[in-house]
């Protein structure tokens, strides 16, 4: 009895122990993985990945994580920020990570021993973006306060600040040779950088709000934001291309290795991959139907304002001909009972000249009462009923004058919402077809993957180019790029029941 009673606890503690262990392992995969990722950086020999986020925004402490590339299992967990982590960046030879976080914090860390080595405060407000300059030597930071620091990885220690803008910075960036910085802002610019000067070399503008990202590839920048199309520069801050295609701001943009394909992510909840040749050679003709969807946009909305100020008008300028048109026979009938009048007093006596004067009084006051009782319809507009006043005491001239003037008005604006209703017609035939246009440009250029279940916040290719990694609120995923195939699909936890 002893035995068997020491043989089942024995065996509840072994189930006990899975189920522990398996209650530790939850999350620490790439496919169990649930909280924020802000930001994703490859090594450069593409064996690890690291992730930046947390579970809020400032109420947390961050995560910093390190991820096997291959086996999607979770390396180390670096502890050290007290909110989200913004941002996560690799040195060349991978030896170093620098993040930096909503806390203001930049730390920087020792992947091998999986510590931080020095945490940097130099920031007012959080810190929204870090990158390794391609000598491995330097790194450069910036955020809430407009400015750009760049520092010497050794040490570490400041060698440069830039004050680069008035607004935020959400993003740097190092050009391939070093030489350039880009600052992306939400002052709607982004600017290059000769870091080691100090110089501002070009401003790239174009955007109708908020940037929050940029990338170097090839001879192009690449450049996202709030107002939702992917825009491509040269480096002399001309603009190559405007490209719609996301439904929600951009948040995060980069370059595949041989500057063939971008990738961008968004508040849409899918991220796009983008064939840049394809992507410039359509340009013409996606800006072309942008502006036919402006063009249409504002034809619509003319048509509708005008339709909108002449439809309330009609009526009431009908009723006011119609008035007009009483009083013009009110006038007419006094006048033919005042000429009456005055021949039957001329040829009083005269038993051949007869007039019928009570005939024509009698049609004068039923022409008074019936403009009388047509006026009340608009007795509250007080112009107008001045106005009636005025021409029952005038003349039948006056009068038929100013019922042509009524009537003119109440088929101009007949005429006026007509026009408008057929341009509003044809400027909405217009705009669906110039968005048919843009979507068939946009399929053309970039492909969709979607399914996310929130906003998705960065997406960064291997540097091989052959896999792409997001992160959004919810999960970190990747894909093998050459069948789009998700390399560790996301396994959803089960809502939690009871206590």
């Amino acid at each position: 009895m002893i035995r068997s009673t020491c043989a089942f606890a024995a065996m509840l503690f072994v189930v006990l122990l899975a189920q522990f262990a398996a209650a530790a392992d939850e999350g620490k995969t790439i496919a169990t993985h649930d909280r924020w990722v802000t930001s994703i950086a490859y090594s450069s020999d593409g064996t690890m990945i690291a992730t930046a986020g947390g579970q809020s925004l400032q109420y947390r402490p961050g995560d910093v994580m390190l991820w096997d590339a291959k086996s999607g299992n979770l390396i180390a967990a670096l502890e050290g920020h007290t909110s989200n982590v913004w941002s996560v960046a690799f040195s060349p030879d991978g030896q170093t990570l620098v993040s930096s976080g909503y806390d203001g914090k930049v730390i920087v860390w020792n992947v091998a021993e999986k510590k931080s080595t020095a945490t940097l405060e130099k920031h007012k407000g959080w810190c929204r973006s870090v990158a390794f300059h391609p000598d491995g030597k330097h790194f450069a930071t910036a955020g809430e306060d407009g400015m750009a620091v760049i520092w010497n990885l050794e040490g570490p220690k400041e060698e440069k600040e830039l004050k680069a803008h008035e607004a935020a910075i959400y993003q740097v960036a190092f050009s391939a040779d070093g030489s350039t910085l880009a600052t992306a802002s939400t002052d709607k610019t982004v600017k290059l950088w000769d870091w080691a000067s100090g110089k501002e070399n070009a401003k790239l503008e174009g955007h109708d709000d908020a940037v929050w990202c940029v990338a170097f590839g090839g001879n192009l920048i690449a450049t996202g934001g709030a107002d939702r199309k992917l825009r491509l520069f040269e480096p002399n801050g001309k603009l190559v291309a405007a490209l719609p295609g996301h439904s929600d701001w951009i948040s995060g943009v980069a370059f595949s290795k041989d500057g063939k394909t971008i990738a961008t992510s968004s508040l849409d909840r899918s991220i796009r991959t983008w064939n840049v040749e394809q992507a410039v050679a359509a340009a013409p003709a996606v800006q072309q139907a942008l502006a036919k969807v402006s063009e249409s946009n504002e034809q619509l909305q003319q048509a509708e304002d005008t339709i909108a100020d002449s439809e309330p008008k009609i009526e009431p300028a009908k009723q006011k001909a119609e008035i007009l048109t009483t009083v013009v026979a009110s006038r007419a009938a006094a006048e033919t009972l005042a000429q009456a009048q005055e021949v039957a007093e001329k040829y009083k006596g005269n038993g051949f000249v007869k007039v019928d004067v009570d005939g024509a009084k009698k049609a004068a006051d039923e022409a008074s009462k019936a403009a009388s009782e047509k006026a009340k319809a608009l007795e509250g507009d007080k112009e107008f009923t001045e106005l009636v006043k005025k021409l029952n005491s005038g003349s039948a001239a006056d009068a038929t004058k100013e019922q042509a003037s009524a009537a003119k008005t109440a088929t101009d604006l007949a005429a006026s919402l007509a026009k408008a209703q057929q341009t509003k017609d044809s400027a909405s035939k217009a705009l669906t077809d110039a968005k048919a246009a843009l979507k068939d440009l946009s399929a053309k250029q970039s492909t969709p993957l979607d399914g996310f279940k929130s906003t998705v916040w960065t997406v960064s290719f291997s540097p091989d180019g052959k896999l792409l990694a997001a992160g959004s609120h919810k999960a970190l995923r990747v894909w093998d790029l050459s069948n789009l195939q998700e390399l560790f699909p996301h396994i959803e936890k089960e809502a939690a029941t009871g206590e």
